[in-house]
């Protein structure tokens, strides 16, 4: 794989527990992702947060990894992790910029 392949722009999209989604935050700064989108969902007994946001191919599996570590309580079926390939650069994740 050439560079040019692994920094294809990828949108990642993650449902987490909603009392971790400000830790995944700050820690996602810290890793370079500027721009993330926050859906909160709440029902009885369930609550539960999507976010997403853009990154490089490359940063995908480390992305991944920390989504797990922080964003899950130990639970199986916790949290879902999705990847889905972007044409172009995009430009942001709000879809109104």
């Amino acid at each position: 794989m050439n560079n040019q392949e692994k920094n294809k722009p990828k949108k990642i999209t993650a449902y987490v527990n909603t009392i971790r989604i400000h830790w995944l935050v700050e820690e996602l700064y810290k890793e370079g992702i500027q721009e993330i989108m926050v859906t909160e969902y709440f029902r009885p007994n369930s609550q539960i947060s999507k976010f997403e946001f853009f990154c490089e191919e490359n940063q995908t599996e480390d992305l991944r990894s920390l989504i797990h570590n922080i964003g899950t309580c130990g639970k199986p079926a916790d949290h879902l992790f999705l990847v889905k390939d972007v044409e172009g650069k995009p430009k942001s994740i709000f879809p109104f910029i």
